[in-house]
């Protein structure tokens, strides 16, 4: 779908758009640097303006950690920021910034389009990004007073390991030591399965995917199928991004709301919008009725 192309790629240009570090070799650390984009970008990226969600919550819970004597007000209120940010967003629009914001979800669209054999990943992996965000990102800094996840992500390897060795910046990077070369395996491994996979980054582990997928049950923004006119034919999870069917629970927390399933049906079985709190019960409700009957 050429509009949500088109918005992946200016979202990723506009969350990185510092690209006068080519001249100067020096990271942006202007004030926007601490608001949270709701996507997956790494901090470190010299050409970022922006902060990662999910590295602002680690931060925030090493500061919490006994291993260290931080101050607990800026924990909390680091702690209290994030959630707010990503809540918001998600009380609105739930998980489709995953589907037309994030630039690692667009890099994972594009590899997937590599002509390969592909790999069906089966459902219950859906449950690793749950994990991810509770041991990962919150219970692992909070014991070790480490960022543990942002250590390990691939998009952190690829935006702030294997960017700045390209083009390092001014202060001299440290010696690439085995740990460095350790992310880099991941990264492969990662950019391996994004060929033969659909997006199984943000399906078995993005902590951000997890937070904003809980948000697709209550947000204003739905989806819905009219059972009268659809007749799971699979078109729509042909298309998919994230290998679902839309009509199995149009509001799942795994759709990641892409609307490529809209576009794609041939009955017009498939709607979204805006709507209230109790217009959306109404409509869980018909839908679970028509299911049962």
């Amino acid at each position: 779908m050429l509009p949500r192309r088109v918005t992946q790629v200016v979202s990723a240009l506009a969350i990185n758009p510092y690209f006068v570090y080519f001249s100067s070799r020096v990271a942006y650390q202007g004030g926007v640097k601490g608001v949270c984009i709701p996507g997956l970008n790494c901090y470190a990226c010299p050409l970022t303006v922006f902060a990662c969600p999910i590295g602002s919550l680690q931060h925030s819970f090493v500061l919490m950690s006994p291993k260290i004597k931080g101050s607990l007000a800026q924990a909390f209120g680091s702690l209290i920021y994030v959630l707010a940010s990503v809540g918001l967003v998600g009380a609105v629009v739930g998980r489709m910034p995953c589907g037309w914001i994030c630039p690692f979800g667009f890099l994972q669209d594009l590899l997937y389009k590599i002509p390969s054999p592909k790999l069906r990943l089966p459902r219950w992996v859906g449950w690793g990004r749950y994990g991810f965000l509770i041991v990962v990102a919150i219970a692992i800094p909070f014991i070790t007073a480490v960022s543990w996840f942002s250590r390990l992500c691939p998009a952190g390897a690829l935006e702030g390991g294997v960017f700045l060795k390209a083009v390092p910046p001014d202060a001299p990077l440290p010696p690439s030591g085995w740990f460095f070369w350790f992310k880099i395996v991941i990264l492969a491994a990662f950019l391996l399965w994004f060929v033969v996979s659909k997006r199984p980054f943000c399906r078995a582990v993005c902590p951000l995917g997890a937070m904003l997928g809980l948000c697709n049950r209550f947000s204003i923004y739905r989806m819905a199928v009219d059972d009268s006119k659809c007749t799971a034919c699979g078109k729509c999870r042909e298309v998919c991004p994230v290998d679902i069917n839309i009509n199995d629970d149009p509001n799942s927390p795994d759709c990641i709301r892409c609307l490529e399933c809209k576009k794609a049906c041939p009955y017009d079985a498939i709607t979204s919008g805006f709507r209230t709190p109790q217009e959306g019960l109404r409509l869980g409700k018909k839908s679970l009725s028509v299911r049962g009957a």
